[in-house]
């Protein structure tokens, strides 16, 4: 009787502090299902990441599969597809999708979306970029051989560079659209959806040339989905912690501290801000 009484103490528990995070959040509870869904989708692309990453590390699993693999993309690259990667290859570089995520925030920023949320793709891609680098170094993986490779590329191969950035700033900029600007599910599902596509195209384009291993794509979109919903998760969050317009605690600190959440939070248009806080 001791076992079933504490699964039921803590159910009522955990319904409880819901309902109090959901309340402080002013979420509904599609809201609700909505940040479960982010987080448990967070929770898969770490995973994923770990997993992949120790098989590179180790030689094993996935890893001992990728010449196999690669064949599959490389054996047979018609013209027309050869030059639909390249083009596809270069929107995932970082000096372009610097100015989308740039170009972007500005428009979002315009549309009213809380300054932290409009920034959330330039900064995913900063966190994916600084992150991917520093995998390039520890793991020191070789590319494919050269005879396999179309463009010339120096750096380690894991992760894929273009694979983890265009997952982080595309992923972020169609989870920022779906949740700030869009009311519809099925239109937020289409530009969640539509974001990935587009990264995983120019994943798959980085294969069709041959200078990467596909667990190298596989991880870049494993860590370009853990920033972004990392970074998106926690934008939204603060735009629901930090209400327009709150009074600021006494004291030096507490002042500073809601300073800077007001500003991050802050909109091009308070009103339009309200309302969009209170339809999600």
């Amino acid at each position: 009787m001791e076992a079933p009484s504490r699964l039921v103490g803590l159910a009522r528990w955990s319904a409880t502090s819901v309902n109090r995070m959901r309340a402080w959040l002013g979420l509904t509870w599609r809201g609700v299902c909505a940040l479960a869904a982010g987080i448990v989708s967070l929770v898969a692309a770490v995973t994923l990441l770990g997993g992949v990453t120790e098989d590179v590390t180790q030689h094993n699993g996935l890893a001992s599969s990728d010449a196999t693999h690669l064949r599959l993309f490389t054996d047979h690259r018609p013209d027309l597809v050869i030059n639909a990667a390249r083009i596809v290859t270069d929107l995932g570089g970082v000096f372009v999708l610097v100015l989308i995520a740039v170009a972007a925030g500005l428009l979002l920023w315009y549309r009213g979306v809380p300054l932290v949320a409009a920034a959330a793709p330039a900064f995913a891609l900063g966190v994916a970029a600084t992150l991917a680098d520093v995998g390039k170094n520890v793991v020191d993986r070789a590319r494919p051989g050269v005879g396999l490779r179309l463009i010339a590329e120096g750096e380690p191969s894991f992760p894929s560079g273009h694979a983890t950035d265009s997952t982080a700033v595309f992923l972020t900029l169609g989870l920022v659209v779906a949740v700030f600007l869009l009311r519809r599910p099925l239109a937020r599902i289409a530009t969640v959806v539509a974001g990935g596509l587009l990264a995983v195209a120019i994943g798959v384009s980085r294969l069709v040339l041959g200078v990467h291993w596909p667990t190298d794509v596989l991880a870049g979109w494993a860590l370009g989905a853990t920033a972004a919903l990392t970074v998106t998760i926690g934008a939204t969050l603060l735009t629901r912690a930090v209400p327009p317009g709150s009074q600021s605690a006494d004291g030096r600190v507490p002042r500073a501290v809601h300073g800077l959440g007001q500003l991050l939070t802050a909109a091009r248009s308070p009103a339009h801000r309200e309302r969009k806080l209170r339809a999600a």
